[in-house]
């Protein structure tokens, strides 16, 4: 099995963060965290697990920042006990090629993508007996045994390598969709689990920061399921403007931030220079950037018990001014990859969802796949992003030998 993964010694760590401060360089060098190996092939470890040959997989975000080793010493995560390995690649479309006798959801030669990837009960080896509330409830992105040692102690893979093994409750079947819309279920799942933690009312202001991948598909899925609210986003890319429009976008706004807020909206802007504040801003915010500096700026865009779901994310400790949340009674929620949702009266997979709207045709997909790569040229793809990610949405490796 060849895979790529991340090493995490705090020490190789921290050698790529101070080089990569004087050259980029750095994170595609012999010193980087991230490797890729041939190990030898796993046995399956039990009776309800399958091998998938890995067709293609996305470039998500977090496997940037493991690539950039941009986690920072100060946040939640750092007490959390993890894995000193972790496989990258979990926006995947691959072919199961073996399957254990207990397995009843799958048989060679299916279609899956990766459902599950976070470090939940099921895939630790905890039996179903000992999994947490989370878990049991199907929302394994807030697993209350992340930290928890694995029972699984050998190479599994994942999506950025030429296969991997998995439980069956894992994955999910994407027959009848093409190898590229399946690659893209995953990221849009993330944009919808987001949308669905807040869907905006009718005659709603909402506002979209970034329109990359989530970004774009915040603004397709609020205008799905709420036609009659006002979209307008925030991107400095022009390239993406007519594309954001493209999925329900219906403006875009221009000039400086403040300003172009106040007047979007019709509020009042006070005060000068850094320190200003809006009243009367957005009725929602679904920031998919996460820069340290917007958060302190969307708190004072939102219009009075105003909602932000926080998507993007720096995996950095930040700093803000905490006023306007209790002066205007303000919601801030997170969103976190995927789960289970409450959608349509029953109880269902964002995955399930999302794989129904694409089934359906309710959903665009093309043009979002911008750039593909070859596996064994991982590090072009990775450099691309790092060095010009304004030209890009979503960067494919392709894993087929």
């Amino acid at each position: 099995m060849k895979t790529i993964y991340f090493e995490g010694k705090i020490s190789k760590i921290a050698v790529i963060k101070v080089l990569s401060a004087f050259s980029k360089k750095a994170y595609h060098s012999s010193l980087s965290p991230i490797r890729y190996k041939k190990v030898e092939d796993p046995k399956l470890p039990a009776e309800n697990w399958v091998r998938v040959k890995n067709i293609e997989t996305g470039i998500c975000g977090s496997d940037m920042t493991f690539y950039r080793c941009a986690q920072g010493p100060s946040t939640a995560f750092l007490p959390i006990p993890c894995s000193s390995i972790t496989y990258l690649g979990h926006e995947t479309v691959g072919e199961i090629v073996e399957v254990g006798s207990a397995v009843k959801k799958f048989k060679i030669g299916d279609r899956v993508c990766m459902n599950k990837y976070m470090a939940c009960c099921e895939l630790k080896g905890f039996k179903e007996d000992e999994w947490c509330d989370m878990c049991k409830q199907g929302n394994y992105a807030d697993c209350e045994n992340y930290g928890e040692e694995s029972r699984v102690k050998f190479p599994i893979g994942a999506g950025m390598g030429d296969s991997y093994i998995a439980p069956e409750g894992q994955l999910l079947s994407v027959e009848g969709l093409s190898d590229d819309d399946a690659v893209l279920i995953e990221p849009f799942a993330v944009s919808l689990h987001a949308v669905l933690k807040h869907i905006p009312k009718k005659k709603d202001k909402v506002l979209v920061i970034g329109a990359g991948m989530i970004g774009l598909n915040c603004i397709q899925f609020a205008k799905l399921l709420q036609p009659d609210c006002e979209i307008y986003v925030m991107e400095n890319n022009p390239n993406k403007h007519e594309f954001a429009k493209k999925l329900g976008a219906d403006y875009i706004l221009k000039g400086e931030p403040y300003e172009a807020v106040a007047k979007a909206t019709n509020a009042k802007m006070y005060g000068k220079g850094k320190n200003r504040m809006i009243l009367g801003g957005f009725d929602v915010i679904y920031d998919c950037v996460g820069k340290k500096t917007l958060f302190n700026d969307t708190l004072r865009w939102l219009k009075a018990q105003g909602t932000l779901v926080k998507v993007g994310y720096q995996m950095t400790k930040t700093k803000f001014d905490e006023t306007p949340i209790w002066w205007q009674g303000l919601k801030i929620i997170g969103a976190d990859s995927h789960g289970m949702e409450d959608f349509e009266g029953k109880k269902i997979s964002t995955f399930e969802i999302v794989k129904d709207m694409m089934l359906k045709k309710k959903l665009i997909t093309d043009g979002f796949i911008t750039h593909r790569f070859k596996l064994d040229d991982y590090k072009k793809a990775f450099k691309l992003l790092i060095e010009n990610p304004k030209d890009t949405i979503k960067v494919v490796l392709d894993c087929r030998e």
